[in-house]
């Protein structure tokens, strides 16, 4: 029952909230940008001003942030007293909570900042009743799963209202909430009022906070805030190395949105959540990574959890990285705590060692010691650090001979989990020999050729190339399935035929030419719904691998088809991550997605995870055009993808400094434009149709005719490429 002040307060609280709760109940996700108008953005001939690409960027200029709107103020059995939009800012005046019996009463007063963030709240108390309540916060990153009513997140409404869940222990989807292991105190007790309360625990990842009372008396608000703590060695959050722009409005936020979703992830490195919790411990991230450098930050999988660094998610993260922030510091971190624990025979744990229940998962993910051997590759590709290759040489070598050790034990020549019993994947489980794991395996091969030959040992480098040959075969000529036109699952699974495989055989040039035109069909025959490209086709169910949104595969989809010609890679894009941005958290991407289009764990799932980032390398590196041909950008490539976008431009930071690139649609022709930095050179190329007459480089006419008139110059029947560009600016132009 409400209390005496409550009742008498009850409506001029409600009459107070009215305009607040009636205007802010819709949820809008506000925009990122203002681009121009829709003519002019769209024209071939618009050209962007010089840093017209910040407005995209969703990370906040500073590290104090306040929310941008009250969401919902709801007196429920206490009080609400003045009007709730002055707890936004300081300096309006006070907006007093009243509480009621118990929580379950307590008014609840939700704020909204507008988009993903992490750290700490932050409260200032204007004033307080003699019997101080207790305070306490709940975090959402989505209106969905922010357990308002009573029954909501399987019991948490009435337990933590407006929480999502954190704590894997309780409440996980399907289970029972029955302790508040969520919310954080706030305590009053030795607080000076006015004054300032600071949530002690971390909050990595939410969109919307909810202040509510534990009982009775009340409590002065006059000014929520944060201290934004992603990204700590980051010093000009929104001033990123790289940027990206193109005539298609909602293709440069999702690269935006992928590149903020990777600063979410990134914090300090004592910042992991140590699990399993004991019962009734509440949810905190303040474990240090084992092997990490403490006076540097790392990349966790997800800013709300598991908060842990994991090997599939740099896949992407690292990249990402690369091509946005360039926070170098961070990716090198993390791959060295994971090289740090390799086991004694070679096996590679898939993430961070924290806590037992990491320990009690050391050898179930198989697939990840695939990723460890392909990161150090990628980062050793895009920075040219050889002494960090040198340093972590052995950890590659010896992972390199656990797979193949496992790889050995098959008399059909590929890789197969079962006997070693590390059957985990990304988000299915299978002991068979895959079509998936051993593309990914193939490629391991050719880069540790790659770098064997760079350290200069040819010995090995040959051996290396011999084995991804004899892997490549192998997949063919056992996983390829001529009738349908795709690669199966599995030698056990021959009936399905999954997104993973297909793109990574693809990608991995395992499938050519027909092949790798006739599996991307299929998966757009047979996966592809109108909000993206399902992990197996629901027509072919199996017990390994359901139906479900998988970002990492996907994003590899999109660079498949785009690296074969295929524009469908930009509707993919569109279809995939523009419904992730249509929906909460609207800034940040999604760790699973389940077939009805919602996020795959209920109130569990992470809304702001790295692995779901690849538009923005796909965007960058295959649109753009830009990417390394050798360590560290020694010698470049720029070979733009223009699909149906009209113009784009950006740049991409290297060791020897930015790269800029240009590219736009002209009077049937197109124009790339293209700035590299000393002591590098490259390639130039763009595409050409039969009507093309001449291509131009610096004015000069380099091919016409249809054949080279310059040496250097070569074509394939769909771009004209130019070879040994200097440093500098040059415009290469098909008209």
């Amino acid at each position: 029952m409400a209390s005496p002040t409550a009742r008498r307060s009850l409506a001029r609280a409600a009459a107070a909230a009215a305009l607040s709760v009636t205007s802010t109940l819709a949820l809008a996700v506000p925009a990122v940008a203002s681009p121009p108008a829709k003519g002019p953005w769209q024209d071939a001939s618009y050209t962007p001003r010089p840093g017209q690409w910040r407005p995209y960027v969703l990370a906040p200029s500073g590290r104090d942030v306040s929310p941008v709107r009250v969401f919902k103020a709801d007196p429920r059995q206490g009080a609400i007293d003045g009007d709730p939009r002055r707890a936004l800012r300081r300096g309006g005046g006070a907006v007093r909570l009243t509480g009621a019996a118990d929580r379950a009463g307590s008014p609840l007063l939700i704020v909204d900042f507008g988009k993903e963030v992490a750290g700490h709240l932050k409260v200032r108390v204007n004033g307080a009743s003699a019997d101080r309540p207790g305070l306490r916060a709940c975090f959402s990153e989505s209106v969905e799963y922010m357990a308002l009513a009573p029954d909501a997140n399987d019991g948490q409404g009435k337990i933590a209202p407006g929480c999502d869940t954190a704590n894997i222990w309780n409440g996980f989807p399907g289970q029972p909430y029955t302790q508040d292991t969520d919310s954080h105190a706030l305590p009053l007790d030795g607080v000076s009022v006015p004054g300032t309360v600071r949530d002690k625990e971390l909050r990595g990842g939410f969109r919307y906070a909810t202040l509510f009372l534990d009982g009775p008396g009340h409590v002065d608000v006059d000014e929520i805030s944060l201290d934004f703590t992603a990204a700590p060695d980051q010093r000009d959050l929104d001033g990123y190395r790289g940027h990206f722009l193109s005539s298609d409005d909602e293709l440069n936020k999702i690269w935006y949105a992928g590149a903020y979703t990777v600063q979410i992830n990134t914090g300090a490195s004592n910042t992991a959540k140590k699990w399993p919790y004991q019962p009734g411990e509440g949810d905190h991230a303040d474990a240090q990574v084992p092997h990490a450098d403490p006076r540097t930050s790392v990349i966790y999988d997800g800013g709300k959890r598991d908060r842990i660094v994991w090997q599939g998610d740099l896949a992407v993260q690292a990249p990402v990285a690369y091509v946005s922030t360039y926070d170098l510091g961070s990716v090198a971190n993390s791959l060295s705590s994971l090289a740090a624990q390799q086991l004694p025979d070679g096996y590679m744990p898939a993430a961070s060692l924290v806590g037992q229940h990491n320990q009690n998962e050391l050898r179930t993910y198989g697939e990840y010691v695939t990723w460890f051997v392909s990161n150090m590759y990628e980062h050793w590709w895009y920075t040219g650090d050889r002494a960090y290759l040198d340093r972590w040489w052995p950890q590659l070598t010896r992972a390199t001979a656990w797979l193949e050790s496992v790889r050995a034990a098959d008399d059909g020549g590929l890789i197969g989990f079962k006997d070693s019993g590390s059957c985990g994947h990304y988000g299915y489980s299978d002991c068979g020999h895959e079509t998936y794991v051993n593309a990914l395996y193939a490629r391991n091969l050719d880069q540790m050729a790659a770098m064997a030959k760079a350290r200069g040992d040819a010995s090995a480098a040959t051996a290396y190339a011999g084995r991804a040959a004899s892997v490549k075969r192998a997949v063919n000529d056992q996983l390829w399935d001529e009738t349908t036109g795709a690669y199966r699952l599995s030698r056990e699974i021959p009936g399905a035929y999954p997104q993973d495989g297909n793109v990574t055989a693809v990608l991995t040039g395992i499938a050519g030419g027909d092949r790798a035109k006739r599996a991307l069909a299929y998966l757009r025959a047979r996966n592809w719904t109108d909000i993206g490209s399902l992990a197996v086709s629901q027509s072919t169910p199996n017990a390994s691998l359901p139906p479900f949104y998988a970002p990492l595969p996907s994003g590899f989809e999109a660079d498949a088809r785009l690296e074969t010609g295929d524009a469908s890679g930009l509707e993919l894009i569109r279809r995939f991550w523009g419904h992730q941005l249509r929906q909460d958290p609207g800034s940040t991407f999604w760790e699973h997605m389940q077939p009805d289009g919602t996020p795959n764990l209920k109130q569990f799932s992470s809304l702001a995870h790295g692995w779901a980032a690849q538009p923005t390398v796909t965007l960058s590196t295959r649109v753009l055009g830009v990417r390394p041909a050798a360590p560290g950008y020694e010698s470049w490539s720029v070979v733009p993808f223009t699909g149906d976008l009209t113009w784009a431009e950006g740049t991409v930071p290297t060791p020897h400094g930015d790269l800029a690139a240009s590219w736009r649609r002209s009077g049937g022709g197109l124009r790339l434009t293209v700035t590299a930095p000393r002591g590098t050179h490259g390639r130039l190329g763009v595409p050409i149709t039969a009507s093309t007459r001449r291509v131009t480089l610096d004015g000069r006419t380099v091919w016409a005719g249809g054949k080279a008139t310059a040496p250097g110059v070569s074509g394939d029947g769909g771009h004209v490429y130019v070879d040994g560009a200097s440093a500098g600016r040059h415009t290469l132009t098909a008209r």
